[in-house]
C-alpha cells in the first residue's frame, strides 16, 4: 500500500508542477502580448486552456518519470518499486 501511495503523490506532484509551469507561461505571453498590443482580452480563457494543457502534460509525464525512475531504477536500484 504503500507504493499506491507513493505513486498517486507522485503523479499529483507531476499534474500539480505541469499547471504551475503553464501559469507561468501564460503570464508571460499576457505580458508580451500586453505590451505588443496595450490589452489582452479574453485573460480567462487563456489561463483557462493553459492550465488544462499543464494538467495533460502533468498526466502524460507523470506515468513515464514512474516508469523510468521506480520501475527501471534509472537512479539507482534502491529506488526501485518491489
Amino acid at each position: 500500500m504503500k507504493n499506491k501511495i507513493k505513486k498517486i503523490t507522485y503523479l499529483v506532484l507531476w499534474v500539480v508542477g505541469g499547471v504551475l509551469v503553464t501559469i507561468l507561461l501564460a503570464g508571460i505571453i499576457e505580458a508580451v502580448s500586453y505590451w505588443i498590443y496595450g490589452e489582452l482580452e479574453l485573460i480567462a480563457i487563456l489561463y483557462g486552456v493553459m492550465v488544462v494543457v499543464g494538467m495533460l502534460i502533468g498526466l502524460t509525464c507523470g506515468p513515464i518519470a514512474w516508469q523510468k525512475i521506480y520501475v527501471d531504477g534509472f537512479r539507482g536500484k534502491k529506488y526501485v518499486v518491489k
